[in-house]
């Protein structure tokens, strides 16, 4: 019973909850899950450009791997590995970690994962936007939302879930992370936050080639520039939402300090989102939401944003959203969009 617990908890955090299942005995279970996404977007850059932008797109579509293997009655070994099966990510490879799994002591898993802050995000819930309010991952912000060589922790229990993360700079190949995250909820209310650190002293080449002319002969030199990093990220979340019968309504505020000592840089941002979702049926609900970030990349450049949408999910295997949105910020501009997408989930 406490095997099957965990499986259910581990392919629910993958929202893998169809996945196919390839091995099942007493003591394992391995099971392969996916996503193929489509999705068709409208952006128009309003002074940006005097174009719209059309695209249609397999985005971050994926497939991978979960398996399970006890060891005894409160432990289980785990192991993941997910890659990319989309347009724009086609076998790359998206998480791939080892981990062990106990119910009263929690999970702890070593590999490539996803950072903390993109695990617990917030309330902001659109399905066709980016994700403005999460500042972290924003550009310019440094962190990216996976990590090569990252140590992860997680506690669940009546009291509420915790969880911790680290991951190591192998060399300066990769920033070195660490958060920290905490929630439980008051009846409706869920409340959850938490802090981390980003230290940045990676160095990245790029290669162009640039052609010169010299006495009547035209000859490509080959030109390399190597940038190197010292950046550091400080940032905090704290949400609050209400979860009432068929509805939700919740707020989250992040807090961001990027300093870049190559650039001999300072910029601090703050954001607040709202968001909720009603649901008219089972499978039809209306969501939406505001979010407001001072400083968003640059000082000065306040983003104002709003977006709504509706979410058919017409069985455990599948979605379909349409969604538009308004956005508009002081030094960049406005822009619109529309779009349309459908997930088939196994």
């Amino acid at each position: 019973m406490k095997k099957t617990l965990i499986a259910l908890a581990v392919l629910s955090a993958a929202n893998v909850v169809n996945a196919a299942e390839i091995l099942k005995t007493d003591s394992a279970s391995v099971d392969f899950y996916g996503q193929l996404r489509e999705e068709l977007k409208q952006v128009d850059w309003a002074k940006k450009s005097d174009d719209t932008h059309t695209t249609l797109s397999s985005g971050s579509s994926r497939a991978g791997v979960n398996s399970i293997y006890t060891i005894n009655d409160d432990l289980d070994v785990l192991a993941t590995v997910e890659f990319g099966i989309g347009q724009s990510n086609s076998g790359t490879s998206r998480k791939h970690y080892l981990g062990f799994a106990s119910k009263e002591w929690g999970t702890v898993t070593v590999g490539k994962q996803s950072v903390l802050t993109d695990d617990v995000w917030g309330v902001e819930n659109d399905w066709i936007g980016l994700g403005y309010s999460v500042l972290p991952e924003m550009d310019d912000y440094g962190m990216y939302w996976l990590q090569d060589a990252m140590i992860k922790y997680t506690l669940e229990g009546s009291a509420g879930w915790f969880k911790a993360a680290y991951s190591y700079k192998n060399g300066n190949d990769d920033p070195t992370t660490a958060e920290i995250f905490a929630g439980t909820t008051f009846g409706n209310i869920e409340l959850y936050g938490g802090v981390g650190y980003l230290e940045d002293k990676t160095t990245s080449t790029k290669t162009k080639d640039i052609t010169i002319t010299s006495g009547g002969a035209t000859h490509t030199v080959e030109s390399k520039t190597t940038t190197v990093n010292s950046k550091e990220l400080k940032h905090g979340m704290l949400t609050v939402n209400y979860k009432g019968d068929g509805w939700n309504l919740g707020t989250t505020y992040w807090h961001a300090q990027v300093d870049d000592n190559a650039k001999n840089t300072k910029l601090t941002s703050d954001s607040v989102a709202v968001a909720g979702s009603y649901s008219f049926t089972e499978k039809l609900s209306l969501y939406g939401g505001y979010e407001y970030i001072k400083d968003l990349q640059e000082e000065g450049n306040d983003f104002n944003g709003v977006y709504s949408g509706l979410l058919y999910k017409y069985a455990s295997w599948t979605k379909v959203y349409a969604e538009t949105g308004f956005n508009d910020s002081d030094k960049i501009g406005n822009d619109s969009y529309w779009g349309i997408g459908v997930r088939i989930y196994w």
